[in-house]
């Protein structure tokens, strides 16, 4: 790994700070496609090569730094060489290859993730047709419209597009992912996932990510209601409105992301932003571009005055990695051998020292914590440091008026069906008397016996009358009908037939009486 990378990553991570500081206000006076168009920066300086050192001249206020020496703060003073270098641990060359690894390992999730999302997408979808090389397909798995694809472009339209959008929702939203197409946003969104890996370690870039993804799907929108006019904002909420939720997947671009919900719908409450407006945005963009490129360029001035941290790096040497397993072996393998020690001539032999036996003193017993102690009628407790607590014990008789006498017989009270009484007897203690009558339930279930047999007897009677009540009016029915016709002027033999009829009907109802 080089110099050259490390800066790189710096500068870029820089970069991301500035365009995320930039990025709000840059939207709000020269629109979001101004905005999004300042992620090009990071990109840029990723791909920009070490410019030569005669290109980099001081500038004036490359000479006030220096004059205020900020970069001798900066330089790294040289640590002195280790005693023994085999039994050091390589703890750059282990950050480098941890960083190497989780870059791998980025791109292979991010890659299965997508052709899983793609495999899934596609299973079960049905085509509806062809806008050029954009292909329109309708899916079970899509919650929402969504772009994907960079050499085979779709549009993934949910199966009930038409149900849930209005003809006016459908061609915006249709507009919306067509635009993602056309302006190559799925092949930045590749190449932003790419940068993102070389900085996976770096929580900056993840929140530059989300922004980056956030600015993409405003800068669309500016450019979809460009088409339709601003009066069509509130057509074209419904259709985001409609689009949230579902899950979200780093290789489209969806209508609505729900992280972005919220500022989309107020970008969309906001007016047009003038001709004259975006030319001065995009001048302002590109001075910014270059601005940016220029002071973070490998080998300008101020790279070289962040060369003191950078150049460690280059000094790297993986070959320790190789040998950091072996390094006890060969540690125990390089210390010298001990000298062997000579052996002593031999002492007289000393007389034997008298043996003294003190005193021996018994382990003292431990000290409990906590001393209880019962006595009649109380408890006392000790503590180590000597707070004493006293703690009353209830006699039986004070036990016995805690808990209640409830006494619960047949008895009647008047005419409830159930009495309850309580009082306090002479020993202080409480006493619930409740009473149940027996009469009392039986005479109210003969009650509603009686109210229930009379209800009966009145929707049979009412049941009766209004029977009786229909034929009569059938009966009045049929003799007017009977006088109508016997005096009109039909043939005889069809009044004749009528007749003959409504005497049949008359006759049946004067065999079924009340």
């Amino acid at each position: 790994m080089s110099v050259w990378m490390a800066e790189t990553l710096i500068a870029t991570t820089l970069l991301m700070a500035m365009v995320m500081m930039l990025r709000r206000p840059v939207a709000r006076w020269l629109g979001a496609g101004a905005a999004y168009w300042l992620w090009l920066l990071p990109l840029a300086r990723m791909l920009l090569p070490t410019l030569p050192r005669e290109v980099a001249a001081p500038s004036p206020l490359h000479n006030v730094v220096d004059q205020a020496g900020l970069p001798a703060l900066l330089e790294i003073a040289p640590s002195p060489a280790p005693q023994a270098a085999a039994t050091s641990i390589p703890w750059l060359e282990m950050a480098i290859g941890l960083w190497a690894l989780g870059v791998v390992l980025f791109l292979v999730v991010q890659a299965i993730g997508y052709a899983r999302f793609r495999r899934d997408i596609l299973a079960g979808s049905t085509p509806l047709g062809e806008e050029g090389r954009i292909r329109l397909i309708t899916s079970p798995q899509a919650s929402g419209p969504l772009a994907f694809g960079i050499f085979r472009p779709y549009i993934v339209l949910p199966a009930d597009f038409g149900l849930r959008y209005d003809a006016q929702e459908q061609d915006m939203a249709i507009a919306h992912e067509r635009a993602h197409h056309e302006r190559g946003d799925l092949a930045a969104n590749m190449v932003a996932l790419l940068l993102l890996a070389l900085h996976w370690c770096n929580p900056v870039a993840w929140i530059a990510y989300r922004a980056y993804r956030a600015d993409q799907e405003t800068a669309c929108d500016a450019r979809v209601l460009s088409l339709y006019g601003q009066d069509q904002a509130h057509a074209y909420g419904r259709a985001i409105l409609k689009a949230a939720g579902g899950r979200q997947f780093a290789g489209a671009c969806h209508l609505t992301r729900i992280t972005t919900l919220k500022g989309r719908l107020k970008m969309l409450s906001r007016h047009e932003t003038s001709l004259k407006r975006i030319s001065w945005g995009m001048a302002a963009v590109a001075m910014v571009v270059a601005t940016g490129l220029a002071l973070t360029a490998s080998g300008s001035r101020a790279a070289q005055q962040m060369a003191a941290i950078t150049d460690k790096v280059d000094q790297a040497d993986f070959a320790k990695l190789t040998n950091l397993v072996s390094q006890p072996v060969s540690a125990r393998e390089a210390l010298p051998q001990a000298a062997p020690v000579p052996a002593a001539a031999p002492m007289p032999a000393a007389a034997p020292a008298p043996v003294v036996h003190a005193d021996r003193v018994p382990p003292a017993a431990p000290v409990p914590p906590v001393t209880v102690r019962s006595e009649p009628g109380r408890v006392i407790v000790t503590h180590a440091n000597g707070r004493v607590e006293t703690h009353r014990i209830p006699t039986e008789a004070e036990i016995a008026r805690m808990v209640p006498v409830v006494d619960v017989r047949e008895g009647c009270e008047g005419d409830k069906v159930t009495s309850h009484r309580e009082f306090v007897d002479a020993n202080g203690r409480r006493n619930i008397r409740v009473r149940i009558c027996e009469r009392a339930i039986e005479a109210q279930a003969r009650k509603a016996e009686r109210i229930a047999k009379l209800n009966a007897r009145d929707a049979e009677r009412m049941s009766r009358n209004a029977e009786r009540a229909g034929r009569n009016a059938a009966r009045a029915g049929l003799t007017a009908a009977r006088a109508q016709i016997a005096a009109s002027r039909m043939p005889e033999s069809d009044r004749a037939e009528a007749l003959r009829d409504i005497d049949q009907e008359l006759a049946d109802l004067d065999r079924n009486p009340d």
